[in-house]
């Protein structure tokens, strides 16, 4: 804008200059003497300089962006051509110059509106582009507080886990130290067995020559029997008790597995969620590598901003009797003579068709059974159109403990001019990705 200023600021130096230079020839024109001695090359030259004038400015679309002053100049020069026929030289000389001065501001003014316009549609895309760019950065701040919530809840987990195992290794020393000491106990009454048994098998051998000693050794030996199966009761006791604490052991084994799961299907999921995103810029690539879909586009309009403001009510009642599910509505506002261009992107592979207005209407037909939802929308001038591109969402699989959401996009690109007193549709282009992320 600052650039545009100080060009306009230049010319209008350079006019003034140009201006002085003119009033001064004028000036000197007057000072030769009488009108009749002003020579004729001098107005031939001045019309030449007028004709190149008004040829420069023509170049520059004057008479459609600056027509009063481009009508005024040819109409100068065509009196100075009537005046010096009719051998009125001081008039023919003046209307000449005028001429040319018509004809240059009408050039400059030409040159300031159509870098104006330029300048504006730059502007207009740069703010479009940082919009895009802050709803990026908005959403890429969004995951990223996801995935340092989910890292902090696997921090968590990881904690409890090394907590478990610590817990596990503890009761396994401990198992251990009891075992010791059962085993301990265990030998010892063997060895106390061993003893009784040998005092037995020495009492039975002397109960041939002690038979008082007999009955009191059958006694000693009943009490030794007692003894033996009470011993043996705890040695079952001990058995029992270590497989209980084996069972404890295998429990709690268990819940770590589970934990060690959990977390696998964490890591799982973050695996799944980066290969869609590079199946998603996989599909991007693949289509910008495919031919221009899209007509080139200058940023120049012909269009007044009345018929700018009216081109885009239609586009916007356009929209409204489409999601009013108003088909008829809706295909008043195509030529009938309309040819689109549909593009179906599905798996990263693309497909291209033209459907005419009647296939278009069956096309809409279907897609409006669908729950669609209206995610942008855009608007843009070219030449004599008004353009409306709006992107609809739809749900195509819902997400799961497993896998993403994936959606079904479609862009619709609409070219719209004026016939008459109405606008109509002449060109649509659609593209449908099939099955992505909600990029």
């Amino acid at each position: 804008m600052k650039w545009s200023v100080a060009l306009s600021r230049k010319n209008n130096i350079a006019l003034s200059l140009f201006i002085g230079l003119i009033l001064a020839s004028l000036g000197l024109a007057g000072c030769g003497g009488k009108l009749g001695k002003i020579e004729t090359s001098t107005v031939d030259t001045a019309i030449v300089n007028a004709e190149a004038a008004i040829a420069a400015a023509q170049d520059a679309d004057a008479p459609s962006l600056a027509s009063d002053l481009f009508e005024s100049a040819k109409t100068n020069l065509e009196a100075a051509k009537t005046a010096l026929t009719e051998e009125r030289g001081d008039d023919a000389l003046r209307l000449a110059y005028q001429a040319t001065v018509d004809a240059r501001l009408a050039q400059m003014n030409s040159v300031n509106v159509t870098m104006n316009s330029e300048l504006n549609a730059s502007i207009l895309q740069k703010e479009a582009e940082a919009k895009d760019l802050r709803h990026t950065l908005h959403h890429k701040e969004t995951e990223l507080a996801g995935v340092q919530s989910l890292i902090q809840d696997i921090q968590k987990d990881e904690k409890q886990l090394k907590q478990a195992v610590h817990d596990l290794q503890n009761e396994n020393r401990e198992l251990g130290n009891t075992r010791a000491a059962y085993g301990k106990q265990v030998a010892q009454l063997s060895e106390t067995l061993a003893e009784i048994q040998a005092r037995a098998q020495q009492a039975e051998t002397e109960i041939r020559n002690y038979g008082r000693e007999v009955a009191s050794l059958r006694r000693k030996l009943e009490v030794a029997d007692r003894r033996v199966k009470e011993e043996g009761y705890q040695k079952r006791a001990v058995v029992a008790e270590i497989d209980s604490l084996r069972k404890q052991l295998r429990e709690q084994a268990q819940i770590y597995t589970e934990k060690l799961g959990e977390a696998s299907q964490v890591s799982s999921d973050t695996e799944h969620a980066e290969y869609l995103k590079q199946k998603a810029a996989e599909a991007r690539a693949y289509v910008a590598s495919q031919p221009a879909l899209h007509p080139t586009k200058t940023g120049r309009t012909s269009l007044s901003e009345v018929q700018i403001a009216a081109g885009k009510t239609a586009l916007g009642n356009w929209a409204r009797a489409w999601h009013a599910k108003n088909l008829s509505a809706h295909l008043a506002y195509y030529e009938p003579s309309l040819i689109a261009d549909k593009v179906v992107i599905r798996e990263s592979k693309e497909q291209r068709s033209k459907i005419d207005l009647q296939q278009l209407e069956s096309e809409l037909q279907q897609m409006s059974t669908g729950a669609w939802s209206k995610a942008k929308t855009d608007t843009e001038v070219e030449g004599e159109n008004v353009i409306g591109i709006h992107r609809l969402t739809q749900l195509a699989t819902p997400a799961d403990e497993n896998t993403a959401a994936l959606y079904n996009i479609w862009i619709r690109e609409i070219w719209m001019h004026q016939v008459g007193n109405d606008w109509r549709i002449h060109h649509e282009i659609w593209q449908i990705y099939e099955n992505v992320p909600n990029f």
